[in-house]
């Protein structure tokens, strides 16, 4: 029990004492009034009893032939509809980052030279670089080893600057950056 429901109870004996008190103090007024004589109850008359109704005979409604089923022949299922397939198509365009620091070795060992790394576009599709780093790079098509294969190449381009290829065949193009060979990156058109 909390200490809220026992204050509840000492109010509420608190109250009916109040209320005990001045019921006393009007009682010893002094006021009497005559006692109210009351009549003698009457006895009610006793209703004579009322007859139970005689039964009635139901008829039972006499049973309805039921009729022979008849045969539904089966729905036929209707044949399956293949749905063609859509292969989603490659996107029309990409954006790759030059990731801060990537002039200094190290970013090849995570492949995030160039973020993403290796890029989809559909023939038509358009290739954007901006370089996020201090640094300038290129983004010239080839390898570091057999060199640039003259698809395409930025030339040097600075810090916050971009270059954009779009690609017009289909095929696997790679590229790297000429000032710093351990950068490399692909770029997939389909």
């Amino acid at each position: 029990m909390t200490a809220a429901d026992k204050f509840g109870i000492a109010v509420a004996v608190g109250i009916t004492i109040v209320f005990v008190a001045i019921a006393m103090g009007f009682a010893s007024m002094g006021t009497t009034t005559s006692p109210v004589s009351m009549p003698a109850p009457t006895p009610a008359p006793t209703p004579a009893p009322t007859p139970a109704p005689a039964p009635v005979e139901t008829p039972v409604p006499a049973p309805e032939p039921t009729p022979a089923p008849v045969e539904t022949p089966p729905t036929p299922e209707p044949a399956p509809v293949e749905t063609p397939v859509e292969t989603p198509s490659a996107p029309s365009a990409a954006d790759v980052a030059i990731a801060v620091g990537a002039s200094s070795p190290g970013c090849e060992t995570t492949s995030e030279c160039f973020v993403p790394n290796t890029v989809t576009v559909s023939v038509g599709g358009t290739v954007t670089w901006t370089n996020n780093d201090a640094a300038a790079h290129t983004v010239t098509s080839g390898s570091a080893s057999d060199g640039p294969d003259g698809t395409f190449d930025s030339s040097i381009f600075m810090s916050k600057k971009t270059f954009e290829h779009t690609f017009d065949k289909a095929g696997t193009y790679d590229y790297f950056c000429v000032v710093h060979p351990w950068m490399t990156g692909k770029v997939v058109v389909e």
